[in-house]
C-alpha cells in the first residue's frame, strides 16, 4: 500500500503547452546563446578564403625559399673557397699525416716525425722536397673539383702516401684513409634527405596552390548561387506585388466606398445588439455564476449549522481534535487540534472509516492513515471517521458533521462523457510503482468502454482492459495535489500516481473508468474497498 498511502505534491507543473521533456527557461536561453557562440565562430565565406589565400602565401614562400637554398653553395663550392682563401691542402695538413697528427691535441698519435726510426726519418727528408712541389700542383687541382672529385683525388693522395711511408705512419694513412670514406657515405646520405626535403616542400606547395584554386572556385560558385538566389526572392516579391496591385485595381472608387460603408454599418449594428439586446448564453451564464455561489454559501451554511448541532448534541463531552475542510466530493479534509494542549497529530497513528450516517455498517479505509484525506467519489453519501491513537494508548474518534456531499453537476458530466463512448485526459505521472519520480511526466490517459490506456504520444505506458485484477481510486496520503490525484493499479507489476487538471476531471475519470467497468461485470474500486456497486451508480448524483 505504499502507492496510494504516498504523499502527492506537484510543484509548479502545468498541462497546457508544456512536455514533460520541456526545458527550464534558463537553460533554453543557455543553449541558443551557446548555439549563437558556435554560429559566430563558423567561418564565412570570407573566412575561407582568408585562410587559404594565406596558405597560398606559405606555399609562395616555402617556394621562394627552396629556389633560394638551390641556389646556395654545395659543400664541394665551400671547400673550394676555403682552399682558395688560404687553407692550402700542404704536405703538413694532407699528405704529411704525421705533422695532422701532431697538431691536433686529441690525436691518437701524437708525436713529430723524429720521434719515429732512424731509417724512416732519414726517408722522409730525402723525398720532402720532392712531395712539397707534388703537393702544390695538386692543390690547385683540387680547388676546381666538386665533391666526388674531391674525395675520390684525396683517397688516391692517401693511397700514395701509404705507399711511400711504413710502419705506425702506414696505419695512420690507412685510418684516415677510412675516415674520407665514412665522410663521403654521410656527405652522401645527408643529400639524399635534402633531396627528400626539398621534393617534399615542392610537394607542399603544389597543394597549397591546388587547394588555393580550389577554394577560389568555390567562393566564385557560392557567390553565383547567392547571387542566382537573391535575384530569384526579388522577382518573387516582385511577382507579389504587381499580383497585390492588380488585384487592388480590379476594385473601382465607388464599390470601395460602398464596402467601407457596409462594414461601419455591420459594426454599428453589432455594437446596438450588444448593448441593448444581450444573447441568451450570457444570461445563462450570468445566471449559472450566480447559482454557484449562491450553492457555495448555501453549503457553507449547512456545514456550520451541522458543526453547531453536533457541538449541541456532543455538549459536556470535551474533544482534542476536530476535521477541518470541505465536506464534499472535491474538497479536502484535515485533522486539527482543538487547543495547544493536545498531543500533535503528527505523533498520533491514525486511520480513516466510512461508515454509513445510521452507523449500521462501515469499515476502514485502506491507505488512508494520514492527517490529510481527500474523498473520493465511492465517499459520497458516507460518513467519515477518523481513529487518533495518541503514544499513551488514549484514543479518540472525530466525525464529519454529516455524509459526503456530491460536486454540482458531476453526474451530469459524466454521463455525458458516458455516451461519447471515450475520453482523454491531460495527466501527470509523479510516482511508478511506489517511487516518486524526480520529474513529473505528461501523459495522456484514455479511457473508453474497454480498457484504460496510458501513452506518451505514440509510445504506449500501460494499458489494460477491465479485469477484476485492476484497481482504481482516489489518492489516500497527504500533499497539495491529493484532491487531483488517483491511484490506478494496472496489473501486478504495476502501479502508477497520476495527477489531473483538476478536482472535477480526476472525479470524472474515475466515475467513469467505474461506469464502463460495471458493463463488463467489474467492480472497480481501490484497494481492499468493499461497497456494492449500486453505491456508484447512486454517487454522481
Amino acid at each position: 500500500m505504499k502507492g496510494v498511502t504516498a504523499d502527492v505534491i506537484l510543484n509548479g507543473a502545468g498541462f497546457h503547452d508544456q512536455d514533460d521533456d520541456a526545458e527550464s527557461p534558463s537553460k533554453i536561453v543557455a543553449k541558443e546563446a551557446a548555439e549563437l557562440e558556435k554560429l559566430q565562430k563558423r567561418l564565412s565565406i570570407g573566412d575561407v578564403t582568408m585562410e587559404f589565400e594565406s596558405g597560398e602565401s606559405a606555399a609562395k614562400a616555402a617556394a621562394a625559399k627552396l629556389a633560394e637554398s638551390e641556389k646556395s653553395p654545395s659543400p664541394a663550392k665551400e671547400t673550394k673557397r676555403r682552399l682558395s682563401g688560404g687553407h692550402q691542402f700542404s704536405p703538413s695538413h694532407g699528405c704529411s699525416h704525421n705533422h695532422s697528427h701532431g697538431h691536433s691535441p686529441d690525436s691518437k698519435m701524437s708525436r713529430s716525425p723524429g720521434d719515429g726510426p732512424p731509417m724512416l726519418r732519414s726517408s722522409i727528408r730525402r723525398t720532402g722536397g720532392n712531395i712539397r712541389e707534388c703537393e702544390k700542383h695538386k692543390v690547385q687541382d683540387i680547388m676546381v673539383m666538386d665533391r666526388s672529385a674531391l674525395t675520390k683525388k684525396l683517397r688516391v693522395l692517401l693511397s700514395e702516401l701509404a705507399g711511400r711511408v711504413a710502419g705506425r705512419n702506414k696505419e695512420d694513412v690507412t685510418e684516415a684513409l677510412a675516415i674520407v670514406e665514412a665522410m663521403e657515405l654521410q656527405w652522401i646520405q645527408k643529400e639524399n634527405e635534402l633531396a627528400q626535403e626539398k621534393a617534399e616542400v615542392r610537394k607542399m606547395a603544389a597543394l597549397f596552390n591546388q587547394a588555393s584554386d580550389d577554394s577560389k572556385r568555390i567562393m566564385k560558385e557560392a557567390r553565383a548561387k547567392a547571387q542566382a538566389e537573391v535575384e530569384a526572392a526579388q522577382a518573387a516579391v516582385l511577382r507579389v506585388e504587381a499580383a497585390l496591385e492588380e488585384q487592388t485595381q480590379f476594385l473601382s472608387i465607388a464599390e470601395k466606398e460602398e464596402l467601407e460603408a457596409m462594414r461601419k454599418e455591420i459594426n454599428d449594428a453589432r455594437r446596438i445588439r450588444m448593448l441593448h439586446e444581450p444573447s441568451k448564453t450570457m444570461d445563462m451564464e450570468f445566471e449559472i455564476e450566480g447559482l454557484r455561489q449562491g450553492l457555495s454559501q448555501k453549503a457553507g451554511e449547512v456545514v456550520q449549522l451541522r458543526k453547531e448541532l453536533l457541538a449541541a448534541k456532543r455538549a459536556g463531552q470535551t474533544g482534542h481534535y476536530e476535521i477541518q475542510g470541505e465536506e464534499r466530493l472535491g474538497g479536502a479534509l484535515v485533522i486539527t487540534q482543538t487547543n495547544e494542549t493536545s498531543v500533535d497529530v503528527s505523533k498520533c497513528v491514525i486511520q480513516w472509516h466510512r461508515i454509513a450516517v445510521d452507523g449500521s455498517k462501515g469499515g476502514p479505509i485502506t491507505g488512508a492513515t494520514r492527517p490529510q484525506y481527500a474523498p473520493e467519489p465511492l465517499d459520497v453519501g458516507w460518513l467519515l471517521r477518523a481513529d487518533l491513537t495518541m503514544p499513551d494508548g488514549k484514543k479518540e474518534s472525530v466525525f464529519t458533521t454529516g455524509s459526503l456531499d456530491a460536486a454540482p453537476g458531476l453526474g451530469n458530466y459524466v454521463e455525458a462523457l458516458f455516451k461519447k463512448g471515450s475520453t482523454e485526459f491531460n495527466v501527470r505521472l509523479v510516482q511508478q510503482n511506489g517511487e516518486v519520480l524526480e520529474k513529473p511526466l505528461l501523459l495522456m490517459m484514455h479511457i473508453d468502454r474497454i480498457r484504460i490506456k496510458l501513452q506518451k504520444g505514440r509510445k504506449k505506458i500501460a494499458k489494460e482492459e477491465y479485469t477484476s485484477m485492476v484497481q482504481l481510486c482516489g489518492a489516500r496520503g497527504g500533499g497539495q495535489a491529493a484532491s487531483r490525484a488517483l491511484y490506478w493499479v494496472a496489473n501486478k507489476s504495476v502501479s502508477l500516481m497520476l495527477v489531473l487538471e483538476s478536482e472535477r476531471e480526476r472525479n470524472a475519470a474515475i466515475l467513469l473508468a467505474r461506469r464502463f467497468a460495471r458493463d463488463q461485470n467489474v467492480t472497480l474500486f481501490g484497494p481492499e474497498d468493499g461497497i456494492s456497486v449500486s453505491k456508484i451508480s447512486a454517487s454522481p448524483s
